[in-house]
């Protein structure tokens, strides 16, 4: 399925009831979750994406939001992997402030440049916030 992972894993407890699995296939694994047991996985929640009911056990949790498998699918595929920005500022401070303050919403501030054949104007980039962390970790 997309967004969940087949993982083997000695001690899983499920991150709801904290209820330890005896046989192996007995939990699931939620991405960005983590392990559920049958019967919590079988619960609804509400997807923050589409206000749908859903079991927990199909949703993704993804930059805090727990979102069905068709949001999920719509939020990796619409969200750019890195943003630029173009911000005036007389020094590299003062860029520097301007750039962590006007940060998007999901993106981590990665660096900031002078842009080329200006004096003035800088480019801040930012980078999706689960790639970052991907690639970081």
């Amino acid at each position: 399925m997309l967004g969940h992972l087949g993982k083997r894993a000695e001690n899983i407890v499920c991150r709801v009831c904290g209820a330890v699995a005896e046989k192996p296939d007995s939990h699931h694994y939620v991405t960005g979750f983590g392990y559920v047991c049958r019967r919590c996985g079988l619960q609804p929640v509400v997807c923050d994406g589409c206000g749908a009911k859903v079991r927990r056990m199909t949703v993704t949790v993804l930059r805090g939001r727990t979102l069905c498998l068709n949001c999920y699918r719509v939020e990796r595929e619409k969200g750019e992997k890195r943003i630029f920005k173009e911000h005036s500022a007389n020094s590299v401070e003062e860029a520097f402030a301007a750039a962590l303050e006007n940060s998007p919403e999901g993106y981590v501030f990665v660096g900031i440049r002078l842009k080329p054949s200006s004096k003035q104007v800088w480019v801040a980039e930012y980078e999706r916030e689960d790639i970052f962390l991907s690639r970081c970790s």
